[in-house]
């Protein structure tokens, strides 16, 4: 190798090859921090299929009902029986889009730093967003009276209300509750095991306050109940979750998850309510149509850097029959 290109690699280290962009390198590796720690921060990932959705923004999802059962009497020709058949519908409007300006070359080179707080901080709120959005359209699945494509008499989800106010902050009560969602599900044929129950801290709390849920056989030196923990109730596994949603949402605040994503992406009052969502791989149907992707430019006219990551992403109810939701009693 000539000596000239030796100092090229020596004075520009993130260059592909010794030509190009000087960062171009350290964009690759910010772009895979940023999508690593976006998988280890979210708790819907690999809970739901991401289908890719390419040269269209709607992908929908045949429903077929269920097949009418008879009997089969000799010397008698069997009646053909109709099946209903519908399809649920997903659209991918807008992309998500986190971004931060900088204004020098060793500014924005710092903010690219692997080690840096940048691809951490974007991994974290783009999982947290993504989170939110997926275990809403979950709520809206759970509550929808009919199944997959609004097939009649196909079972819908399980929604249920609790009996009083503040039930939900009552151990005893808050955990009745469940069983009911538990005893719903089982009536529709659902292996519990297959599916999560999502709590927010404050009913995961409540929980533990339950003496029938909590193992007696802790013996840390900090005290038998120090180590408590709640993992399983009615047989749901359970995932304690901030990012149910819980307060209103109707699209007109700046930078809320219904203004970025659309009227489909309302949270009524109503869904707000929700402290309890039991919900499986097929409850909905998510389409992907940018994956996660970062990049990093130079705008003349401002003299900043930009540093983006963004993705564009849709979900919707599918197996409403696999969902259920417990909600606050509202008089």
């Amino acid at each position: 190798m000539a000596l000239q290109d030796i100092s090229a690699y020596l004075t520009n280290p993130a260059q592909a090859n010794g030509a190009g962009p000087v960062d171009a390198l350290m964009i690759e590796k910010f772009s895979g921090t940023v999508s690593i720690e976006e998988q280890k921060a979210s708790i819907t990932d690999g809970v739901f299929e991401m289908k890719p959705m390419i040269g269209t923004d709607t992908m929908s999802n045949a429903a077929m009902g269920e097949p009418t059962m008879q009997a089969l009497i000799p010397g008698v020709e069997p009646e053909g029986k109709s099946i209903e058949v519908g399809s649920a519908i997903v659209q991918v409007k807008n992309p998500i889009l986190a971004r931060v300006t900088v204004g020098m070359l060793a500014q924005v080179q710092d903010r690219l730093d692997i080690k840096g707080r940048t691809p951490g901080q974007f991994a974290r709120k783009i999982a947290k967003t993504k989170d939110e959005i997926l275990l809403h359209q979950c709520v809206k699945s759970g509550m929808k009276a009919t199944g997959p494509g609004g097939i009649t008499g196909f079972p819908g989800g399980i929604n249920k209300e609790l009996a009083a106010a503040t039930d939900e902050l009552d151990a005893t009560k808050f955990e009745a509750g469940i069983m009911l969602l538990a005893q719903g599900l089982a009536e529709q044929e659902i292996d519990l095991v297959d599916g999560k129950l999502y709590v927010a801290p404050a009913q995961y709390f409540t929980l533990l306050k339950n003496d029938k849920l909590t193992d007696a056989n802790f013996s840390k030196e900090n005290g038998n109940y120090s180590q408590a923990a709640v993992s399983v109730t009615s047989g749901m596994p359970i995932v304690m979750t901030n990012r149910l949603s819980q307060a209103a949402d109707d699209g007109s605040v700046e930078g809320s998850n219904a203004q970025m994503m659309g009227a489909n992406y309302i949270v009524s009052l109503e869904e707000s309510d929700v402290v309890g969502l039991f919900a499986m791989g097929e409850s909905i149907m998510v389409a992907v149509s940018i994956p996660l992707t970062s990049d990093v430019w130079w705008d003349q006219r401002l003299k900043v850097w930009f540093i983006d990551s963004y993705l564009a992403f849709g979900a919707g109810p599918d197996r409403s029959d696999k969902t259920a939701v417990l909600r606050k009693y509202r008089a």
